[in-house]
């Protein structure tokens, strides 16, 4: 069911890397109800916890794809923002708040050593596929269980 070059594309970006993905409760969800932590694991370094911001619900499929996706994501947002405030408040979050200071230090830690491990995740799918629900986000959603098949 890998048909789909995008599909291909991150699934041999994950079988190259050979880290393992676990979804996990995330401290900062007071912050957003949306926070989830993935659980980066792998031989070459301590699991490097990194939290995304899930709104559709994608990671209670524990789909790794769709995980990966996410953290290439939230990765992107960290870099587009330029700086903690920005950030915080593309996210929705308080730039004032200590709780989300802290968040955005631990992801930008948590980028520089996942990028330096493992190298940039393919960015496969469009902001917009991603908010409309079409194109490859619809395929990966869909090879993932959370749509019915076509």
């Amino acid at each position: 069911m890998t048909s789909d070059p995008a599909i291909t594309q991150l699934a041999t970006w994950l079988a190259r890397t050979d880290v393992r993905l676990e979804v996990a409760p995330s401290d900062f969800a007071i912050l957003h109800s949306d926070a989830v932590d993935i659980l980066v694991h792998s031989e070459a370094l301590p699991p490097l916890r990194i939290t995304v911001f899930d709104e559709y619900g994608d990671l209670g499929t524990h789909d790794a794809l769709l995980a990966i996706v996410l953290i290439g994501r939230g990765f992107g947002e960290i870099a587009d923002a330029g700086d903690a405030a920005s950030w915080a408040l593309a996210e929705g979050l308080d730039p004032d708040d200590l709780a989300c200071q802290t968040l955005h230090q631990q992801l930008c830690a948590a980028r520089s050593t996942f990028l330096e491990a493992w190298g940039a995740i393919p960015d496969v799918v469009s902001d917009l596929d991603w908010q409309l629900n079409a194109g490859i986000a619809q395929t990966l959603r869909r090879r993932a269980g959370l749509l019915p098949k076509a």
